[in-house]
Formats: C-alpha cells, sequence, structure tokens
C-alpha cells in the first residue's frame, strides 16, 4: 500500500503548482487542461488501481485526503474528475475479472474516463432519451463534468431490447462533439456542458446493460457524493488559508483603533478561529465517512459485504453531507468578516469560494439526503432504494 508520505512527495508539488493559476484561470475562464495533464503524469487518476494491475494502491480515505488537497489549490480539478473517479471505483469490484482488468490496466497507464450520464429533457437516469440502435449511439447529454479533458466517455442509453445501458466510447470517436457551454456561476472550469453523440459506432464489448436494481448492492452513489465532500472540503481550507493571507497582508483597522494591525484585533482572530474550526470539522466529517466507504469496499473485494454494510455506507456519507455542506457555506460567506468592503475586491476573487461550493453543494439537494437518512433511521428504509424515488 502507498504510504501518506509518498503520496505528499508525489503530489504536493503538483497541488502548489496548480494553485499558483488557480486565480488566474477563474478570471480568465481558462479552462485547465494543463493542470490535469500535471495530474495524469503523476499518475492522480490510478490512485486507486491496485499494484497489481499498475496503480498505487491507495485507501479511499487516503484517496479522500488528497482530493481535500487537491481542492484546495483548484476546487474544479476534484469535481472535472469525479466522472473519472466513480468509472475506476465500478471497475474495481467488476464482476466480470477480463472486463475489471482490461479497464484496470488502461487507467493505469493512464486514460481518462468523462461522465456523460444526465439529460435536461429525460425524466430520470433509468429512462434516458439517448439511443443505442443497431450498434450506433444517438443522443445529448449535458453536466459531461470531465469529459473535455477525457479519453473515454462513460454516458447511458437506451437500447434495442428495452433496457438501459452503460456505454464506453472514445471521446475522438466520430460523431461526438464536446461543447463548453456549462453556465453556472461556480465550478465554471468543469467542462460540466454539453455532448452530442451522431450516430456515433459502439463497440458491443463497452456496452454493459443495467442490473434490474442498480443502486441495490452498489456504492456508487456514496462515492459520487464523497466525491463533492472532498472538494467542498477543500473549499473549505483554500477559503481559510485566504481569509489568513488577507489579514496578515493588511496595514490598516479602521473599525477598531485600539488594535491599528488587523491580526491583533480580538473579533478578527475569533472569526478566523471560528472558520479555520467549521473547515477542521468539515475535513473531519468527509474522512470519517471515507472511512466506512473504505471498510465497504474491503468487504466487496472480499465477498462479504451485506446489505447493512450498504446501507451504513451510504448513510455516513449522505448524513455527512449535510454537515459539510453547511459548515462550508456557512465559512465561506462568514470569511468576508475580517475585511470589510476590501475584501470583495475583484483581484482577490475571494467570492469564488462561495459560489464554487455553492455550486457543488447543489449536485444532489441536501433535503433529499437529509430526508433519505432520516427515513433510514426512522424506519430503516434503505438509502439505496430511497434514491431511486428521488425526482
Amino acid at each position: 500500500m502507498t504510504t501518506d508520505a509518498e503520496l505528499a512527495e508525489r503530489l504536493d508539488p503538483v497541488y502548489a503548482r496548480i494553485a499558483e493559476g488557480a486565480v488566474e484561470r477563474e478570471s480568465d475562464r481558462t479552462l485547465p487542461h494543463d493542470a490535469v495533464e500535471w495530474l495524469r503524469d503523476k499518475g492522480f487518476g490510478k490512485l486507486r488501481v491496485p499494484r497489481e494491475y499498475g496503480g498505487l494502491g491507495a485507501t479511499v480515505p487516503q484517496f479522500a485526503e488528497q482530493l481535500i488537497r487537491l481542492g484546495r489549490a483548484d476546487s474544479n480539478l476534484p469535481q472535472l474528475l469525479r466522472g473519472h473517479i466513480g468509472f475506476v471505483e465500478s471497475r474495481l469490484v467488476y464482476p466480470d475479472a477480463a472486463v475489471r482488468e482490461r479497464w484496470l490496466r488502461r487507467i493505469a497507464a493512464g486514460v481518462i474516463v468523462g461522465n456523460a450520464q444526465s439529460e435536461r429533457t429525460s425524466s430520470s437516469w433509468f429512462a434516458p432519451e439517448t439511443t443505442l440502435h443497431n450498434g450506433r449511439l444517438t443522443g445529448r447529454k449535458f453536466y459531461s463534468t470531465g469529459s473535455l479533458f477525457a479519453d473515454w466517455i462513460h454516458t447511458t442509453a437506451a437500447t434495442d431490447d428495452g433496457r438501459t445501458a452503460n456505454v464506453l466510447v472514445p471521446a475522438t470517436a466520430p460523431g461526438v462533439t464536446r461543447i463548453d457551454d456549462w453556465d453556472g456561476f461556480g465550478q465554471r472550469l468543469t467542462g460540466s456542458g454539453t455532448t452530442l453523440f451522431e450516430d456515433v459506432p459502439v463497440d458491443p464489448e463497452d456496452v454493459e446493460p443495467y442490473a434490474d436494481n442498480p443502486l441495490v448492492g452498489s456504492s456508487l452513489a456514496a462515492h459520487f457524493q464523497l466525491v463533492h465532500l472532498a472538494t467542498l472540503a477543500g473549499i473549505g481550507r483554500a477559503a481559510v488559508a485566504d481569509a489568513v493571507a488577507f489579514v496578515n497582508g493588511r496595514t490598516r483597522n479602521l473599525f477598531n483603533p485600539a488594535h491599528p494591525v488587523p491580526g491583533t484585533d480580538p473579533q478578527v482572530q475569533q472569526v478566523i478561529g471560528r472558520i479555520a474550526g467549521d473547515s477542521f470539522a468539515a475535513d473531519a466529517a468527509t474522512l470519517a465517512a471515507a472511512a466506512v466507504l473504505d471498510e465497504l469496499h474491503r468487504a466487496q473485494v472480499c465477498g462479504t459485504a451485506t446489505p447493512e454494510l450498504f446501507d451504513r455506507a451510504d448513510v455516513a456519507v449522505y448524513g455527512a453531507q449535510g454537515a459539510v455542506v453547511r459548515l462550508v457555506l456557512g465559512l465561506t460567506s462568514e470569511l468576508f468578516e475580517v475585511g470589510g468592503a476590501s475584501a470583495t475586491a475583484e483581484r482577490l476573487r475571494l467570492d469564488r469560494h462561495w459560489r464554487n461550493a455553492r455550486t457543488v453543494a447543489s449536485h444532489n439537494p441536501v433535503i433529499y439526503r437529509d430526508r433519505t437518512v432520516g427515513r433510514f433511521h426512522l424506519d430503516g428504509t434503505s438509502p439505496s432504494s430511497a434514491l431511486k424515488e428521488v425526482p
């Protein structure tokens, strides 16, 4: 297993390099293609792949910590890799050994997989309007997070036999068009726009029909949500660091003449202490949820996972979701209390922390997750069955 020290030595210099250009990329809306390549070069995409396939064999908590560090450097990066991360997790426990090995070795070699599953017009994930007819894929997807940066695209389609299937296509295949039209006020550089499939040829080995109950006996929903939690925790760390740097860079304190240096003002110190505590709590909740997911993953590999363990993992992640969202949205707003109007200067871009956190938090709304957790505790309703009810 890779150690934390080895991961830090490998990746911390890359995070520092990414952080150097984060504000400029935000201001100019420059997509982080270079940053993705730096991460690929250092093996970020294969962190969870076992060593036997050429990966680094990181545990779920180790990986969550790396996602938080990457999120602190630039919160667009962990989210744009979210589709890749979920796909890797699906391959780690894929029942067909040949398929599992084929993809894990590709990923270990540096392949990045993007996501293009959601549609603006279909009623649910389970009833896509995109079709796979006679081996040709046709449709329009949105929220295609990471596909602009990917080598392969993981999508979904309705098949000729009336089922739904996962479909994998090369990103540069004839008929694939990737459009950067994501217009959210946050997470602007994740490539979360439109993907068009126009009569795209698909290899039969890259079509994987859904199970009858795809959410039952799967940890994917929890893993996808864990990426959001780690991204939010990373935003929290970045916001605290920027608030500290802002205070230490100021030379006057208009509101409290008794403490002319802002960093010596007890009220400013209190704000910094409070947001730092909230960031710590967000980290702790995220890593605690990751530990439960790691327990489930090890049980899946050993063939000992139970429905109760799947439920426990879902409840841990969804329960942490509400706490992390509230903590990070709060601290990214409160940080402005340390500097008055000067903290809103465009050159600082401190607003990006709240905008990005609000955008991430809007995925899989907390109101649904809170209800899912509440129902589980009250009457034992499995989160996987409750999730399928969400519109």
